[in-house]
């Protein structure tokens, strides 16, 4: 074994917050789901549990990239969260970078609904509904902002203060006019893209099928794993082309599309794959489509293309916080 000579080096949260830009983020996640993916690429996830604790990796080679990686991250009794990204060079395996992923998830996230709506939803202005005003419905509000001009933002949360604060930053922030509603409801039905990103308190659905009626695109990000549910089964019976970021973990282990299942409801014949949207597969499915959603369990592959982009701004900002650390480099 030998030691290593390259450095390695930090990049904050704060770093990530101040530096990453969305339309470079969603442009970046953009270009990794048009090129082909190969089946382990971006594995399915994996989660160790033992009792009230538990441990969730993803991790990613994306093609092209500089970067392979995984995000890290686990709960015990005491409910708080660390998100970990090491980035490891694909040309030697060594590692070059840890980095805080608190901030990692909630821009990639939004930043992959954001390029599936660039194909997805009507290239005109919007009025888009969104059921949520944590940080997820916030970066959803931001990533669309980017991607298309919106003419209204119509908000709902269960708590009063939180949606009209929402809406009254959202607005002094860009200009856009935003209306915080009474119900889910009204937030909805005006709308021509809708942002489901919460779940109820009781795992009860929070988005239905008959308030689509001016709806064209769908998100769904609130609904990850088979206990939770985010959106009715009404909403996947009306969808006619149900876009995936993680295939099988979207039809096979998210509690919506359990109850749909449950429910009788078919939904594989209308499922693909972000891969294949972005590599342009589907676009005669894609133009006839009435109403399409995106659905989104989270990747590896959106880490590593986020967390690589945010080391190199942090370069080139000067904002890496060298490591006084030294790994040893095993030859084989």
């Amino acid at each position: 074994m030998t030691a290593s000579n390259a450095a390695v080096s930090f990049v904050s949260a704060l770093a990530v917050s101040e530096i990453l830009d969305w339309k470079q983020v969603i442009e970046s996640l953009s270009r990794a789901y048009s090129v082909p993916h190969g089946p382990m690429v971006s594995p399915l996830r994996t989660v160790a549990r033992n009792g009230r604790m538990w441990l969730r990796s993803l991790t990613a080679i994306p093609p092209g990239a500089r970067f392979m990686g995984g995000k890290l991250f686990g709960m015990g009794p005491k409910p708080a969260i660390n998100y970990l990204i090491p980035l490891f060079e694909q040309e030697t395996g060594e590692l070059r970078a840890l980095v805080d992923g608190a901030f990692i998830t909630s821009f990639r996230t939004a930043s992959t609904s954001a390029a599936a709506l660039d194909v997805l939803a009507p290239k005109e202005e919007l009025v888009v509904g969104v059921i949520g005003s944590g940080q997820e419905a916030v970066a959803h509000a931001r990533a669309i902002h980017a991607i298309r001009k919106i003419r209204e933002l119509r908000i709902f949360s269960p708590t009063p203060a939180s949606r009209a604060r929402f809406a009254k930053t959202f607005e002094a922030d860009t200009g856009v006019k935003c209306v915080a509603t009474e119900t889910p409801e009204d937030a909805v039905r005006p709308a021509t893209v809708v942002v489901a990103a919460a779940r109820s308190r009781d795992e009860s659905p929070i988005l239905y099928g008959d308030w689509l009626e001016n709806c064209r695109s769908v998100v769904s990000v609130g609904s990850t794993v088979p206990e939770q549910r985010e959106i009715d089964t009404t909403v996947v019976e009306r969808c006619d082309l149900i876009v995936c970021d993680v295939l099988d973990e979207v039809m096979h282990e998210t509690g919506d599309m359990i109850a749909a299942k449950k429910a009788g409801i078919g939904f594989e014949h209308k499922c693909v794959s972000l891969n294949d949207l972005l590599c342009g597969k589907i676009e005669d499915k894609v133009r006839n489509a009435r109403m399409p959603m995106f659905k989104s369990v989270g990747a590896g592959i959106q880490d590593i293309v986020c967390a690589e982009l945010a080391y190199e701004l942090a370069s080139k900002a000067r904002r890496l916080v060298p490591l006084p650390i030294e790994f040893y480099r095993k030859t084989i």
